[in-house]
C-alpha cells in the first residue's frame, strides 16, 4: 500500500506548511480466517503475514537532502511472530500514491493519447518525481512544467527526468520550471494545463481557480486535514467532478465545500473503476454551475 498524506513535496508551499505527525499503520493479509491460536490450517491456505508501516511528515527534512514523507514497512509472520522482512517504505509510499494519481487521470480523463498533453506539478520532491513518470505512463505527456519554491530542486528533477527518458520511445518532451513565488508565470503554467498534480504540504491554494482552463483534470496528494487546501475549495465545489480513494478524503480542506451528496460528488476511485459510478464527459450544469474539470483525492491507503 501507499499513502497521500504530506505528498512528500519539494518546498513548493505557499505561506505556511503543516505540522509534522507520526503515523503508525497495522495491517494483515488474511486470506482465510484470523490467525489464532485454535485455528488449524487443514487446507495450508493459514494466513501468514501481518505488518506495520510507520510514516512520518517532517516538513524540514529537504533542506537536509531528506525525503518529505520518510516511511518504513515491517512485515511479520503470522504463526510465530517473528519479523521476516523490514522495508524502507519511503519510495514504496511514493511509487503507490502516484500509481493511484495514474489510475485515476486515465479512468477521468479522455484516452486519446495522440494529443499532447501539459502536465504541470507542483513541488518536485519525490512525490513530484512519481507522479510525472506515472502520469506519463498512461497519457502523451509533450510539455511538463514544475512550480516550486526555489528553482534548484525543480531543476534537478528535471534532469532525473531526462535521465529516465534515455533509451526510451518516447517523443521529446519540454520541460520548465516556474517559481511559485512569480504570480503572473504561475497563471500562465496554470492556464494551459492539461492534468495538474500538486504534491506539496502548503496549508494554502497554490493557485487561482479561475486559472484552471475547462477539461483540465487534477490529482491532489499532498493535503490530509481540514486546515490543508492545496486546491481552492470554491473551485472544485464549483467546477469540478470530484472522485476520492477512501472515505476519510472527503473531510479534506480541499473538498471542505462539496459532502456526500453533493451533485458534483461522484464517488470512490474503485467505483469508478468498477462501473459503479460515472463521470459525466462533457460537463454537467447544476444551479448555474459547469463542472468541466475533474479533481481526484487522494490522501492514502496503507
Amino acid at each position: 500500500g501507499g499513502g497521500g498524506g504530506g505528498g512528500g513535496g519539494g518546498g513548493a508551499s505557499s505561506t505556511a506548511a503543516a505540522e509534522d505527525w507520526t503515523l503508525f499503520k497495522p495491517a494483515m493479509y488474511e486470506p482465510t480466517r484470523t490467525c489464532t491460536k485454535e485455528s488449524n490450517d487443514v487446507n495450508g491456505n493459514q494466513p501468514s503475514l501481518m505488518g506495520m508501516k510507520l510514516v512520518s511528515v517532517r516538513g524540514g527534512n529537504p533542506s537536509l537532502g531528506l525525503p518529505t514523507v520518510p516511511a518504513t514497512v515491517m512485515l511479520v509472520d503470522c504463526k510465530t511472530g517473528i519479523v521476516s522482512a523490514l522495508l524502507g517504505g519511503t519510495y514504496l509510499t511514493a511509487a503507490r500514491t502516484a500509481a493511484g494519481s495514474a489510475v485515476a487521470t486515465d479512468c477521468m480523463t479522455s484516452s486519446d493519447m495522440n494529443k499532447r498533453l501539459h502536465l504541470l506539478v507542483f513541488g518536485a520532491g519525490l512525490q513530484a518525481e512519481m507522479h510525472i513518470e506515472a502520469i506519463r505512463s498512461v497519457r502523451n505527456i509533450g510539455r511538463i512544467s514544475i512550480v516550486n519554491r526555489s528553482a534548484g530542486r525543480a531543476e534537478q528533477l528535471i534532469a532525473t527526468t531526462r535521465e529516465k527518458m534515455k533509451g526510451t520511445k518516447e517523443q521529446e518532451i519540454d520541460m520548465d520550471v516556474t517559481l511559485l513565488g512569480d504570480r503572473d508565470a504561475v497563471k500562465d503554467v496554470v492556464s494551459s494545463a492539461d492534468v495538474i498534480c500538486t504534491t506539496t504540504n502548503t496549508t494554502n491554494p497554490l493557485f487561482d481557480g479561475s486559472w484552471v482552463k475547462p477539461g483540465c483534470h487534477l490529482n491532489g496528494v499532498g493535503s490530509y486535514t481540514e486546515s490543508m487546501e492545496e486546491i481552492p475549495s470554491h473551485f472544485i465545489g464549483k467546477r469540478c467532478q470530484v472522485v476520492i480513494d477512501t472515505p476519510e478524503a472527503i473531510h479534506v480542506g480541499d473538498l471542505k465545500c462539496i459532502s456526500e451528496t453533493s451533485e458534483n460528488y461522484v464517488g470512490l476511485l474503485g467505483d469508478v473503476m468498477a462501473g459503479n459510478a460515472h463521470l459525466t464527459n462533457d460537463g454537467s450544469h447544476c444551479g448555474g454551475d459547469m463542472y468541466d474539470c475533474s479533481f481526484f483525492k487522494s490522501v492514502g491507503t496503507a
